[in-house]
């Protein structure tokens, strides 16, 4: 518990790094939340517009349409981007972490803390703002609903513009004979329910929080260790006895 509340007054000491790794952190999880949010809707919009060419007896819109793996792959492309950014970011930040404690590391080292509480307590610099940031974006996405969902509407017709839609007459007949007049970017739009909307938005910021954490976990152990070994090396720390 005294390594938590040291390592939280820590954090709050170095005021500016921390601003800035939590404002980095924030910009990444909402980049990945959006990622995911869309990647997760494309087979829910892929069947909303299914139903549409039911209805209005566009069966030429369905041979022309890119499927929802197209879409899906180029989403994890995105995703992919994200998370590589992020990880290179993670490292250097972690690198300046260990080297601005490294003193202390070494202190408490030979007064005989074990290394599992000496990593805790650089870990745990890192995956608080981490973990504030992802609960800081659902709670803005969930407050600014509406412009969240009309920028996924967006970026979801970019992307599908990009893939070359097929071409819409302005003016469809549906199966009883009536004339609706419907234009291309509604006839593509996403229907977001609300439940549906709550359900995809809390998993998608799940997996940007086991995505980030996971990134974060791993770098942090390896060069806590290749960190360790070079401390070794040079006589500045001693290995645990056995």
């Amino acid at each position: 518990m005294n390594m938590i509340r040291y390592s939280t007054a820590r954090l709050l000491y170095y005021k500016k790094q921390t601003f800035l790794y939590t404002l980095f952190s924030s910009f990444s999880a909402f980049l990945l939340l959006i990622s995911f949010n869309l990647y997760n809707l494309q087979t829910t919009l892929h069947k909303q517009i299914q139903d549409r060419v039911l209805i209005f007896d566009a069966s030429d819109v369905k041979e022309n349409l890119p499927s929802s793996e197209t879409l899906q792959q180029a989403y994890l492309v995105v995703i992919s981007c994200i998370l590589a950014l992020f990880a290179l970011c993670f490292f250097f930040f972690f690198l300046l972490s260990l080297y601005r404690h490294r003193m202390e590391i070494i202190n408490w080292r030979l007064a005989g803390l074990s290394k599992p509480k000496m990593f805790f307590f650089v870990f745990w610099q890192s995956l608080i703002p981490l973990v504030l940031s992802c609960l800081g974006v659902l709670l803005i996405v969930f407050a600014f609903q509406n412009g969240y969902q009309a920028l996924l509407q967006k970026i979801n017709l970019a992307l599908l513009d990009f893939f070359e839609l097929p071409n819409l007459p302005s003016v469809f007949s549906s199966g009883n004979g009536l004339s609706i007049s419907i234009d291309q970017n509604s006839f593509f739009m996403i229907d977001f329910f609300s439940d549906n909307f709550l359900v995809d938005t809390l998993k998608g910021i799940g997996q940007t929080i086991i995505c980030l954490v996971s990134i974060s976990t791993l770098l942090s152990t390896c060069l806590f260790m290749i960190s360790n070994r070079l401390l070794k090396r040079k006589k500045l720390i001693i290995d645990e006895p056995t």
